[in-house]
């Protein structure tokens, strides 16, 4: 079930973590509100501001959703009620929540945040040429082959160049001669999981408003080379397929990728798109994964969308599993395309989404409480918003920033705490001292980054497993957020009872975070506890993980600079799978990279050349036009149907 979307895990972390701390820190724990937030769309101050959505749609006053008329409704303003999981159903969310944390357990919440991208687009008021730069790194598994794979695709009524995936029919992020775009995930809760009743004495029936129903059962078969088929017997009610089941009691998953609809029919037919209109009028296809959509043009305009199908729940809004036999939560439709979040040219002449929330507090109907943390939004605005000179390659500086919010302020909490209560351990005495000087840029060669990431992660662990035990990184949720807000308010019901005050609780979390770097680092000395013995990158080919294999098809073990939390997300797995800059002024100088390759063929030159390039942020140029094609064009390969 690991896909782009997983809004369902949350419901399953949110029940786990109301049992077990209690519902007031469990809202604590899942606030949608930080301190950092930039907003797209929705003033803070002005109730239910719409005047951005209103301007995306004026060109279009007469437009026509195309959604079936009997799935959609208007959007309910309602306030989620209060709502608890029942108590029958609770040993049902443990043993679920416990599969879940067990498959997780080999990607740990640090990784599965690196599960993102990056997206912005820049008004000409903003640029050197007076004409707007769209740029897009999409944050997944690094690899080799690469995931993405880039094209030029020319045909009668078709010009495109951008990024695919390999064998998939579409161009899905890139431009044509008048536009460009690009994608974020941007969190929408489209996931809902269900508590089904099976019937005891007939287990392939379960209860809906009080009847046996049948459900329909799959027998799918996976042929495995080498080896005997696998076969797999899959359970689907109403609400959609079981993913877990205890006796007669079982969860089953509704997503509205799985409900009927075009998949892949909006990205197919983005790239014949023409202008704004046309642009949105594709983006209103768009069944999943919930995205958000960037966009510029050649006539200078520039704006956004939220693309996606997000349900309308007669009940709440979907937070923690509810009942399947009773219709009080079914889906009553889909938040029309018209009140979904948009944007065209605002006043800034700056869009960003980095998967963290795009609208204000007061903006109606409900979305999502999953937004991400919004440290990368809150850089890549402060890097753009009082430019006026920008071209491509300054993008790509943005892109490869490595300066980490959360660490500052970490930095500077321990700094202060440290002049009230020492820590006891003389290494993290050292390294609090080492902090006076460092500059916020997570450097692979810093130690104090090391020791920052480590205090963060202890801190969190001291503050929760009191209340849920070890393993808290298995949990999901906006935890250095959390982590913000509770040392800056210093909420007395968090300190945990060890401690008498925070300064003495920081101390603590320092200490701790010295005695897990000489464990990890098997090394006492602090110079040997640099950021890149603990986060180098490792791209691996499905088969060369070890040995010499490893050594000719992978590449690993390189240090590298920034966090999950810098604009250069950096984890030792995942990371920019590909970066993106779209030129409207001049195509031919966006520019396009992916982490190794084009080829997947051990040997070919082509095998790893942009490597480098993708590593040290150095930028490729994209010719588009034939002109500049001709001109760099070294290799032909002509495929003559029937030959």
């Amino acid at each position: 079930y690991r896909t782009l979307t997983n809004t369902w895990e949350r419901e399953l972390n949110r029940s786990k973590v109301a049992e077990r701390a209690g519902p007031d820190r469990a809202k604590d724990l899942f606030s949608e509100e930080a301190a950092m937030d930039h907003f797209v769309v929705g003033d803070p101050k002005v109730i239910d501001d719409g005047s951005q959505r209103s301007a995306a749609d004026s060109e279009d006053d007469d437009d026509d959703d195309d959604m079936q008329p009997d799935t959609v409704l208007k959007a309910s303003n309602s306030v989620a009620p209060n709502m608890a999981i029942s108590e029958s159903d609770a040993d049902l969310t443990s043993a679920l929540a416990e599969s879940v944390q067990a498959f997780l357990a080999e990607s740990k919440n640090d990784i599965r945040q690196g599960l993102g991208s990056n997206n912005w687009v820049v008004s000409g008021a903003h640029t050197a040429t007076g004409k707007p730069l769209l740029a897009n790194d999409t944050h997944l598994e690094l690899m080799i082959p690469s995931i993405w794979y880039e094209i030029h695709l020319t045909a009668p009524g078709w010009n495109i160049k951008g990024f695919t995936l390999p064998g998939a029919p579409m161009i899905i992020i890139g431009h044509n001669d008048r536009i460009a775009w690009g994608f974020t995930n941007n969190g929408a809760d489209v996931q809902d999981l269900y508590v089904e009743t099976f019937n005891p004495s007939s287990p392939d029936e379960y209860r809906v408003k009080g009847a046996w129903t049948r459900a329909q059962i799959f027998d799918e078969t996976i042929h495995v080379k080498g080896q005997p088929d696998e076969h797999l017997r899959v359970t689907v009610t109403l609400h959609g397929p079981i993913v877990h089941r205890e006796g007669d009691k079982a969860y089953a998953l509704r997503w509205t990728a799985t409900e009927p609809g075009g998949l892949a029919s909006s990205y197919t037919w983005l790239g014949k798109a023409r202008n704004w209109k046309e642009f949105r009028e594709n983006m209103k296809r768009v069944w999943g994964p919930a995205q958000n959509a960037v966009y510029a043009d050649v006539d200078g305009n520039i704006g956004y969308v939220m693309a996606a199908r997000v349900p309308v729940r007669k009940k709440g809004h979907g937070e923690i599993p509810v009942p399947g036999d009773v219709d009080d939560y079914e889906w009553t439709g889909y938040i029309p395309f018209d009140r979904l979040p948009q944007a065209l040219n605002p006043e800034s002449g700056l869009i960003i989404t980095a998967n963290a929330r795009v609208v204000g507090p007061n903006y109606k109907p409900y979305l999502t409480d999953r937004w991400e943390e919004p440290y990368r939004t809150a850089r890549i605005y402060d890097l753009l918003h009082d430019r006026h000179d920008l071209r491509p390659e300054d993008m790509l500086k943005v892109q490869t920033d490595t300066y980490s919010y959360p660490h500052v302020f970490l930095a500077d909490q321990l700094l202060a705490a440290a002049r009230t209560v020492k820590p006891k351990d003389a290494r993290a005495q050292k390294l609090i001292d080492g902090l006076k000087d460092w500059n916020g840029i997570a450097d692979a060669d810093s130690p104090e980054v090391s020791f920052l990431h480590a205090a963060r992660r202890a801190a969190i662990d001291l503050l929760l497993e009191p209340f849920l035990g070890k393993d808290t990184n298995l949990y999901q949720w906006r935890s250095t957020t959390f982590l913000q807000r509770i040392l800056t308010d210093r909420r007395a019901k968090w300190l945990p009872v060890s401690y008498k005050t925070y300064d003495e609780f920081l101390a603590a979390a320092a200490d701790l975070a010295a005695s897990k770097l000489a464990e990890q680092s098997k090394s006492e000395r602090v110079e040997d506890w640099a950021w890149k013995r603990f986060n180098s990158l490792d791209m691996f080919h499905p088969i060369g993980h070890e040995g010499l294999l490893k050594r000719f098809l992978s590449i690993t073990d390189k240090p590298q600079s920034g966090t999950q939390y810098s604009v250069r997300a950096a984890s030792k797995t995942h990371g920019p799978a590909m970066r993106f800059v779209g030129n409207p002024k001049n195509w031919d100088e966006s520019i396009m990279l992916i982490t190794a390759g084009q080829s997947g063929q051990p040997g070919s030159s082509h095998y790893s050349d942009q490597f480098s390039y993708w590593y040290e942020g150095k930028p490729i140029f994209a010719p588009f036009s034939d002109a500049a094609e001709e001109r760099t064009r070294k290799h032909t390969l002509t495929l003559k149907p029937g030959s």
